[in-house]
């Protein structure tokens, strides 16, 4: 009995080491940039993505803070100095703002706004093809079921949760607060369908 109890212990652990390595994993994905995605994402018959988020505020989210405009709607919120250099700006003008530089391939480009990996996750461990096609499989159809290669490569499906992180009144990052001198009330369908790009079955 005890020899069986050791055992169990043993496999309970391991298996709690590898959910520990996986989580671990996911957190060193680091960001490739809206080109690297555009490999397979670019072709009409994929579904055109890349072509669909070239044409949304999204991708021109950074480049927007350069303007008289956005410097007027930062002084609002009592942002005085450039909102293209503001943290309050851009934590939600660009992808993975406050990371270390170890964690961004040498091709990602911050003036290529909100990109894919905003809503993504960081892809360096979910951008080959074969993995991809992997998730795809494990969530089904309508995209309902769970994926093990999502969770452990860092992927998202990203949901109306994952936009109210910068599309809300206030927006929480390292400790502060900041106010969001543009905000409209959120309506998920609405907003989604201006940036919906899918991949056909």
């Amino acid at each position: 009995m005890r020899r069986l109890l050791a055992v169990i212990g043993v496999v309970v652990a391991a298996a709690f080491l590898v959910g520990l390595a996986s989580q671990a994993k996911a957190k060193e994905a680091r960001y490739v940039g809206a080109e690297s995605c555009s490999r397979c994402h670019k072709k009409d018959k994929d579904g055109s993505q890349y072509k669909i988020w070239q044409g949304t505020k999204h991708a021109k989210a950074y480049e927007t803070l350069g303007t008289a405009k956005a410097k007027e709607a930062a002084k609002k919120v009592g942002v005085t100095s450039d909102p293209q250099k503001s943290e309050a700006c851009l934590v939600c003008h660009t992808t993975g703002y406050g990371q270390p530089e170890s964690a961004f391939e040498h091709k990602f480009e911050v003036k290529d706004g909100v990109q894919c990996e905003a809503c993504h996750g960081a892809g360096s461990l979910y951008k080959s093809r074969k993995t991809m096609k992997k998730i795809r499989e494990e969530l089904g159809p309508n995209k309902k079921g769970k994926s093990a290669t999502a969770e452990k490569t860092g992927f998202v499906l990203p949901n109306e949760k994952t936009c109210q992180v910068c599309h809300s009144q206030e927006v929480k990052h390292n400790g502060k607060t900041y106010k969001n001198p543009e905000y409209k009330p959120f309506d998920f369908k609405k907003f989604y369908d201006k940036i919906k790009h899918p991949i056909p079955s």
